[in-house]
């Protein structure tokens, strides 16, 4: 690690599209003030650089960065009781959340006194805070620098697989694939089984079957009131799961639309729900199967057992996550009402701000707007502070960053996320407004994926993404629809443009670029 004459250098580990302080301040503050004792104090301070709706960076010292991974590999490998205990305490802190979330999403907030706004919001900023650090030094940072923790689990399996009929990677994805299915996955299947009564009803079908989606909500007083009542119910139930920290959340429409689509589609509805429903059991015997077959030992199943927990976990985590934001947008809106502020504007609070804002009813509307134009916010420990115009650029001016230089490059290597071979031509998406350039047989290509963008990944025949790791969002995604993906190259995005056409091997890690 380079150092120069003692001063501190700082690393990029992440940038986030389109959100703001409300996800920022109580996410810094909680992974240095909320994680188990065993990770606390290895990284001490932070820096997220705001321009718009964009976190166009966020920088931690590369000697505090480093310190927490090899902390958190160490535990992994010989406390592996320790991190499953911290594991279980996650989930228990997530359920806290989805339950606090719904409960808040039920309240008419306008009724509420100062006093119980101020209350909602703090407990649900603390359910925030506390399901998304427990667990952050494994599902988050023992991945975000290097592929720490998916190059050891590779290269154990590598010795594992090399005189068998196994490839590394094949066998890497089914490990490390959760057997316990997603949200997502949960979504989809429901979806499916409302589309099998739709078909199953001579009315439904015929609606359904209406190119405009206005005709058909205008017709679903037409629908068996059962059918109807489970139509609305899924829309309730699932239409926060694109919203990531800013929305929008989906409408009526977009569901309609979705059953409309898959009614014209010409596939098995049956083998399709059949194949979910066996899913964990047939990943289940797969699993064994390699553990049989490459003579796994107890320790290495151990290790593989955590990163799959790891997997679940930080997607469950993440929809939590979106969930709340869903929620929190309602009492955003209403405090906002109160101190005479655009949505906009109380999102670029923090979190410690909005309680005696509230109080006195009152916060300034120029110290917003200038942390929307730029702004720099600093965590150290438990004091967080936020500069803007020319103090966050001399702010930023003093701080030795290390640069990545992007060279002009025919092959790009990264993680295996799940293995396979595609070609095609490529699409850049970043947003949810982008996906339109997207076409079935394309190469994905992102900084990373989120749940907006699952649309585009389902038209892709294979998916490249900057960020990477095991536990990323396109890894996930990618094996669940069996992609091939290559996460964490660093450079995709920044290598490759609209149009170019590329040739990736997901299996060997590597993707090659055809023509420009």
């Amino acid at each position: 690690m380079a150092k120069q004459k003692g001063k501190k250098i700082w690393r990029s580990n992440f940038s986030i599209r389109n959100t703001h302080y409300q996800t920022a301040t109580p996410a810094f503050f909680a992974f240095m003030n909320y994680q188990p004792k065993i990770f606390q104090g290895l990284i001490h301070e932070c820096v997220w650089v705001q321009k718009g709706v964009d976190n166009v960076n966020s920088y931690i010292p590369i000697s505090q960065l480093r310190r927490l991974i090899e902390r958190t590999l160490e535990v992994i490998e010989k406390q592996p009781a320790l991190v499953n205990k911290i594991h279980r305490e996650t989930m228990i802190h997530i359920r806290n959340y989805f339950q606090y979330a719904a409960r808040v999403k039920k309240m008419d907030l306008k009724k509420m006194s100062v006093a119980e706004l101020i209350k909602a919001y703090n407990k649900l900023m603390y359910y925030q805070m506390i399901q998304h650090s427990w667990a952050i030094a494994t599902t988050w940072f023992v991945d975000s620098d290097n592929e720490d923790f998916s190059k050891l689990l590779i290269k154990r399996l590598g010795k594992l697989t090399a005189r068998s009929r196994y490839q590394a990677a094949e066998a890497f994805s089914i490990l490390t694939t959760p057997e316990k299915p997603s949200l997502a996955f949960k979504e989809e299947l429901e979806a499916l089984e409302i589309l099998r009564l739709i078909v199953k009803d001579r009315t439904a079908s015929k609606i359904f079957k209406q190119a405009d989606t206005a005709r058909i909500e205008r017709d679903l007083d037409r629908l068996p009131a059962a059918l109807r009542r489970k139509i609305y119910q899924h829309f309730n139930k699932w239409c926060w799961t694109p919203f990531t920290y800013t929305g929008p959340a989906y409408d009526l429409d977009y569901y309609l639309a979705l059953w409309s689509g898959w009614l014209k589609e010409k596939f098995d509805l049956e083998k399709k729900i059949w194949e979910l429903k066996d899913y964990a059991k047939h990943l289940k015997a797969q699993k064994t199967r390699l553990i049989k077959d490459l003579k796994i030992d107890s320790a290495t199943q151990t290790l593989f057992q955590i990163a799959s927990d790891i997997v679940y976990l930080k997607a469950y985590r993440k929809d939590a996550c979106f969930f709340g934001m869903y929620v929190l947008d309602s009492l955003l809106r209403e405090i906002g009402r109160r101190l005479e502020l655009g949505i906009n504007q109380v999102r670029f609070m923090a979190h410690w701000e909005i309680p005696a804002a509230l109080r006195t009813g009152h916060f300034s509307e120029k110290t917003l707007n200038d942390r929307f134009k730029f702004s720099v916010y600093y965590q150290k420990d438990g004091r967080g502070v936020i500069y803007t115009g020319a103090a966050a650029k001399r702010f930023l001016a003093r701080l030795k960053v290390e640069r990545i230089k992007v060279a002009d490059v025919s092959v790009i290597s990264g993680t295996v996320a799940c293995p396979g071979k595609a070609k095609g031509a490529v699409k850049i998406i970043n947003l949810p407004e982008e996906m339109g350039k997207m076409r079935p047989g394309d190469i994905m290509v992102a900084h990373t994926t989120f749940p907006s963008l699952v649309p585009a990944m389902k038209k892709a025949v294979g998916i490249i993404t900057d960020d990477g790791g095991i536990t990323c969002h396109a890894a996930i995604v990618a094996r669940e629809l069996k992609t091939p993906c290559l996460v964490g190259t660093k450079i995709a995005t920044q290598a490759l443009h609209d149009g170019d056409r590329v040739e990736m091997d997901a299996g060997k890690g590597m993707m090659r670029i055809i023509k420009r």
